[in-house]
C-alpha cells in the first residue's frame, strides 16, 4: 500500500483535467521596449545580488530590474568577457564562491563578483575568467548545462566533466567510453534531501549519481524515453523528468516508473522540454511548442498565447526570482515576468463523472450522465480496458485488475474527464 499512496502523493494532479486560466500580471521585456539583448532566450539565472543574467542566442545581458538597469555584453563591443561566441547556453551560480559560470557553444568562462554594480562600459572590479576547466575537453565543446556542488558539473555535447571527483582533485570524465550510453548531456541537478544528483542525456537515458553512476536506459528499466530534457526532485524524492516523445516520467524513492502523456492522461503534448517544482511541491513544465503547464491543487492548467497573456508558446527556460516572482525565456518574445498568477478555472468543461468507490476491490461504478466510452489505465500507462458507457450507472468487473493506480479516462465527444482509484494490495480476488 505504500506504492499507492507516496505515488498519488507526489503526482495525484497529473490525471486532472487541464484548463486554461489567466496568467495574472505579466511584464514583457522585449527589443523593442527594454535594452534586451536578443529576444531568443536559451538561459536565465539569478547571482546573490538579485540581478538576473540572461543567456540568449545573440549575447549575454543582466538587468537589475529594480532599477531597470542593463549591462550587455558580446564577444565585439566588450571584449574583457572573454566570450568565445556570442551564443550563451548555460548560467549557473555559485554562492559560496560569488562567482557566476557562463557556458557557451565554445567552452565555459567565469565571473568573478566582487559585489560590485556590473557595467558593459568597462572591466570594473570584477574579474572575466575564459576558458575555464580546459583541462577536461568536453568543457571546450557545447555547454549544455552547468551544476555547482562543492564543484562545477557541466554538461555538453561531448560529454560530462565534474570537477574534484577525478584523481588528485582533477576533472572527472564521464562518457561513452566510461559506461554512458550517450556523450550528451542536457540537465544536471542535486536533490537537496539526500544529495543524490540526476543527469539527462540525449538518447542515452536518465543517470543518477550516488557515489557512483547508475543509468536508467530502455534495455534496463521502464523508462520510456531515452531522450531526457530535464530533471527535478520533487518534496518526496521523486525525479521527474520531461520527454520530447513519452510525455512526463518520475521515478518514484522506491525505483518504479510512473508515465503520464496525451493518451493516459491530459497532458496537452508529449512533447515537455523543462520543469522546475515550486515552494508547494507544484510543478511548472515548459513544452517545445505549447505554452507552460501548472499544476496546483491537484489541477493542471496550460497557459498559451490562445488562452493566456503568453506571448509566446515556445518557451525555452524558467526560473523562481525574488518575492517568488516566476521569470520565462522565451524563444522569440523575450523576457517574461509572472508576479502573481490568477488561479482561476476557466472554461468550464461542462463534464460530469462520478467514479467510485475511489478504493476498490472486484467492482467499481461510473456514473454519467450520457452516453460515453471509458479507457482505464494503470500506473505504467498501460491500457487494461476500454468499454461504452450508457448514460447512467455503469458498474465494471476489476476482478482481475492487479493492486495499484488507475486511471479512469471518460470521453464525451471532443471533452474528457479523469478520475483516479487504487486497487489495494490488501484486496482479494
Amino acid at each position: 500500500m505504500y506504492y499507492c499512496v507516496s505515488f498519488f502523493f507526489a503526482i495525484s494532479a497529473l490525471s486532472s483535467s487541464l484548463l486554461s486560466q489567466n496568467l495574472g500580471e505579466i511584464t514583457i521585456y522585449n527589443t523593442n521596449n527594454s535594452e534586451l539583448t536578443y529576444n531568443q532566450i536559451n538561459t536565465i539565472e539569478f547571482d546573490s545580488e538579485n540581478r538576473l543574467w540572461i543567456g540568449t542566442e545573440n549575447g549575454l545581458s543582466i538587468f537589475e530590474y529594480q532599477n531597470n538597469n542593463w549591462a550587455n555584453f558580446d564577444s565585439t563591443s566588450t571584449p574583457w568577457c572573454y566570450l568565445p561566441t556570442n551564443t550563451i547556453t548555460a548560467l549557473e551560480w555559485a554562492e559560496g564562491l560569488s562567482m557566476m559560470f557562463v557556458g557557451t557553444t565554445n567552452g565555459i568562462i567565469d565571473y568573478w563578483d566582487p559585489g560590485a554594480p556590473i557595467t558593459d562600459e568597462s572591466p570594473g572590479p570584477g574579474s572575466w575568467c575564459p576558458a575555464f576547466g580546459a583541462s577536461c575537453y568536453p568543457n571546450n565543446s557545447i555547454i549544455n548545462c552547468l551544476f555547482y556542488n562543492n564543484g562545477v558539473w557541466a554538461g555538453s555535447s561531448d560529454g560530462l566533466c565534474v570537477q574534484y571527483l577525478g584523481p588528485e582533485g582533477d576533472w572527472l570524465l564521464q562518457n561513452t567510453e566510461t559506461g554512458f550510453f550517450s556523450n550528451n548531456i542536457t540537465s544536471i541537478t542535486k536533490n537537496l534531501n539526500n544529495d543524490i544528483v540526476a543527469i539527462g542525456t540525449m538518447n542515452g537515458g536518465l543517470v543518477t549519481y550516488d557515489n557512483e553512476f547508475n543509468i536508467y536506459y530502455s534495455s534496463n528499466s521502464n523508462i520510456l524515453d531515452n531522450t531526457v530534457f530535464d530533471v527535478a526532485f520533487d518534496q518526496n524524492n521523486n525525479i521527474i523528468i520531461t520527454t520530447p516523445q513519452a510525455g512526463l516520467g518520475v521515478l518514484t524513492e522506491n525505483g518504479s516508473w510512473v508515465w503520464f502523456n496525451s493518451i493516459n492522461s491530459t497532458l496537452p503534448t508529449n512533447s515537455l522540454k523543462k520543469i522546475i517544482v515550486d515552494n508547494n511541491n507544484n510543478l511548472w513544465i515548459t513544452t517545445l511548442e505549447n505554452g507552460l503547464i501548472h499544476y496546483k491543487d491537484n489541477m493542471f492548467y496550460n497557459y498559451t498565447i490562445e488562452n493566456s497573456n503568453l506571448p509566446d508558446n515556445k518557451i525555452n527556460c524558467l526560473t523562481f526570482g525574488p518575492n517568488n516572482c516566476l521569470w520565462l525565456g522565451t524563444d522569440t518574445a523575450g523576457l517574461v515576468k509572472i508576479d502573481t498568477p490568477i488561479m482561476s478555472n476557466g472554461e468550464n468543461m461542462g463534464i460530469y463523472t462520478k467514479v467510485f468507490p475511489s478504493t476498490f476491490n472486484t467492482k467499481i461504478n461510473i456514473d454519467v450522465l450520457e452516453a460515453a466510452s471509458v479507457e482505464i489505465y494503470n500506473q505504467y500507462g498501460l491500457l487494461v480496458d476500454k468499454q461504452i458507457l450508457s448514460a447512467g450507472n455503469n458498474c465494471l468487473n476489476t476482478s482481475n485488475y492487479k493492486s495499484g493506480a488507475y486511471f479512469i479516462i471518460t470521453q464525451y465527444n471532443n471533452k474528457r474527464s479523469v478520475n483516479k482509484a487504487v486497487k489495494p494490495i490488501s484486496a482479494r480476488f
